[in-house]
């Protein structure tokens, strides 16, 4: 079942009881070559029998697995939009009109594919028409300016506002808090003695003493050596 396409399900969705099998290429908008493939197709995928009454003419019927697959995709009809659904739109509005175009783009199963298709069409977003053995798909007005509608951003909640408030006050108030010890600790370094100076000072004492000696030598010198 996960190999049944959208066109096999809008096939199926054309299928009257106890209709003809010479009716099913009009009921699809196709010739009797085209038909005859698609009705061998959807026998193939278990989803139509056929059935002869002598001398009456042969019938096309959907079988259980074909309305199995008709009551899902009605039932999914009715879910809400979501990312896969707007993907969908938009490649319909660059100008894919072939489900196998946008399978191929998107990268999903031929089946679900054709869910979300069909709920596109129940939803009023897309129409489609079979012509020819084939599905052409187009988008209405209303799935246009779906796909056109830019996504917008989640509002913002009331209550978060007073506390983004709160925090934009209190950032700048951090740098302040952490330049204060600074300055005041820079205060006291003003009226320190520069590491020069204390050397020079710390030595001044020893010169003094050296050159006291010196002077006491030289006295002793001239007045007991009588030089």
């Amino acid at each position: 079942m996960d190999e049944v396409n959208f066109t096999d399900l809008a096939c199926l969705l054309q299928i009257k009881p106890d209709m003809a099998l010479e009716k099913f290429g009009s009921a699809i908008n196709a010739s009797i070559f085209d038909a005859s493939n698609l009705a061998g197709t959807l026998k193939q995928k278990g989803l139509v029998e056929f059935t002869s009454y002598y001398p009456g003419p042969n019938t096309i019927i959907v079988t259980e697995a074909g309305k199995a697959l008709i009551a899902e995709a009605e039932s999914r009809t009715a879910e809400p939009l979501d990312i896969l659904d707007e993907a969908i739109l938009a490649q319909l509005s660059t100008g894919k009109k072939a489900p196998i175009e946008m399978q191929n783009t998107l990268n999903l199963r031929p089946k679900d594919l054709a869910m979300r298709l069909y709920k596109l069409f129940k939803q009023t977003l897309l129409i489609y028409e079979l012509k020819s053995g084939t599905v052409d798909l187009l988008l209405t007005e209303k799935g246009f300016l779906k796909a056109s509608k830019p996504q917008q951003q989640p509002a913002q909640k009331p209550d978060q506002q007073p506390h983004q408030q709160e925090e934009q006050q209190q950032e700048p108030a951090q740098p302040q808090a952490t330049a204060q010890p600074q300055q005041a600790a820079a205060q006291p370094e003003q009226f320190q003695m520069p590491p020069l100076q204390k050397k020079k000072r710390s030595r001044l004492p020893i010169i003094i003493l050296i050159v006291l000696l010196i002077i006491l030598a030289v006295v002793y010198l001239v007045k007991y050596r009588g030089l």
